[in-house]
């Protein structure tokens, strides 16, 4: 009998287990997929270049992962330099580095915003000081981010580029993401004053070669402990053990199981005991986001020639946030694009060819005409994706957070849960993924003592 199963071999499951092993714990990690990394992936262009088809950003705030890359003696790369472009209300705007809003707005927007961007920084101060305050405006704090930005900012500008910002800072869709959830994620090093430019806030630097070499490297770590392919239907427990069963049919026995799925797809698992009824409607209730993350790559990248530094923002599009992740060792120039929400949900219909006409069509918009036709077009829809099916990290429906994301983290006696979406710091990005396996790992071994 294991001491630990660890069921998915995501940042979470691998952070878990390697805690575990290290203190000496005899585990095993099952992974549905043939790989690892979960919502970290790699893939390789025909030229060569790794890029990045899930999780890539990391801000200075992010200490445990930032730790893992040290160690692993990663190289970190930041954001290209050069203007801004933002693409508001069918207006092209190309924003310097170092000015800010004021350069393309009115001054009654700018002041609007000015106040708009002190509102919720106070807010989200007050929000991660004041949990009393907190819970007992929790209602409130359930309206969606678009519901407060409508009320708190009188321009039609102020608003239009406070939601640009806020999309492309807190990767959420401000119509169906809550307030509680934006300002949680604004008071985890975000800081939206300086998203003009990449330089400051959260999406910051990536790894050279991908983030998911973290993952790969602690797979190597554990080696045979990792099972791929290894996809899980159902979870046995009881006082004195936990038991996995696998889609053939072979059950895996060990006295305690760290869950690392996304709530949504508990609910794809058979419990036995089942889950509480409450937790079973929480599930139902956090859908991951929808996103669509595609890749255009050129013989050179052409934008820079203007000084522009790749990176757009849009209030309207099929693709609406824009960056540069070339690798200069190439030469080649890459634009890194998303859909979301419902464009995702549309193009995530339609073939990929008219997604990289879609993605074309904004980069134009944006930068003017290619003056050559791209070399390579990729991307990942990752609600297509059987094992995650949606991405980035999952969204609590308006007035849920306060009530069921702490639900959502509670072990069930041996079994516990690990993961983005139940972690208490950073909640839905990799580091919360990583903190959250390294905690849920000391609680495990806590319990085996």
């Amino acid at each position: 009998m294991y001491d630990s199963i660890i069921i998915g071999a995501g940042l979470a499951g691998l952070s878990a287990a390697t805690e575990l092993v290290r203190a000496g714990r005899d585990v095993v990690v099952l992974e549905a997929r043939n790989r690892v990394g979960g919502r970290v992936e790699n893939a390789t262009l025909s030229n060569g270049q790794v890029v990045e088809l899930g999780g890539q950003w990391i801000s200075q705030a992010h200490e445990q992962l930032r730790a893992l890359i040290d160690g692993q003696g990663l190289e970190m790369i930041g954001p290209s330099s050069g203007d801004l472009v933002l693409r508001l209300h069918g207006q092209v705007a190309q924003v310097p580095e170092s000015a800010a809003a004021e350069q393309h707005l009115t001054p009654f927007e700018f002041a609007d915003l000015g106040q708009g961007l002190l509102r919720f920084r106070r807010l989200a101060d007050r929000v991660a000081q004041n949990p009393v305050w907190t819970q007992a405006n929790a209602a409130w704090l359930g309206q969606t981010l678009a519901q407060w930005v409508g009320a708190n900012l009188r321009t039609e500008g102020g608003r239009a580029y406070f939601t640009a910002l806020a999309t492309n800072a807190l990767d959420v869709d401000s119509a169906t993401a809550t307030l509680i959830d934006s300002l949680a994620r604004a008071g985890e090093g975000v800081d939206l004053e300086s998203l003009v430019a990449v330089n400051g806030g959260l999406k910051q630097q990536r790894v050279r070669g991908g983030v998911a070499q973290v993952a790969e490297n602690l797979a190597v770590e554990l080696g045979d402990a990792v099972r791929l392919s290894s996809v899980v239907v159902g979870i046995h427990h009881d006082d004195d053990r936990v038991v996995a069963v696998l889609d053939d049919g072979t059950e895996i026995e060990a006295r305690t199981a760290v869950c690392t799925l996304p709530p949504r797809m508990l609910l794809d698992t058979v419990f036995d005991p089942p889950l509480p009824a409450e937790r079973i409607q929480l599930a139902g209730k956090v859908p991951a986001g929808n996103v669509i993350k595609a890749y255009l790559a050129y013989d050179s990248p052409w934008w820079r020639r203007d000084g522009r530094s790749g990176q757009m923002g849009a209030d309207e599009g099929a693709v609406r946030v824009v960056f540069d992740t070339s690798d200069e060792s190439t030469g080649e120039g890459i634009l890194m694009g998303f859909f979301e929400g419902s464009e995702a949900s549309g193009f995530g219909k339609k073939s990929v060819s008219l997604r990289q006409r879609a993605f074309e069509e904004a980069v134009e918009g944006a930068f003017g005409k290619a003056p050559s036709e791209p070399i390579e077009y990729l991307d990942r829809d990752w609600l297509s994706e059987k094992f995650t099916r949606g991405c980035h990290g999952a969204h609590f429906a308006p007035g849920l957070w306060t009530t069921g994301g702490p639900v959502l983290a509670q072990p069930l006696g041996r079994l516990f849960f690990a993961g983005a979406e139940y972690a208490s710091a950073f909640n839905g990005y990799m580091e919360g993924a990583v903190r959250c396996g390294h905690e849920v790992a000391a609680e495990v071994d806590e319990l085996l003592d």
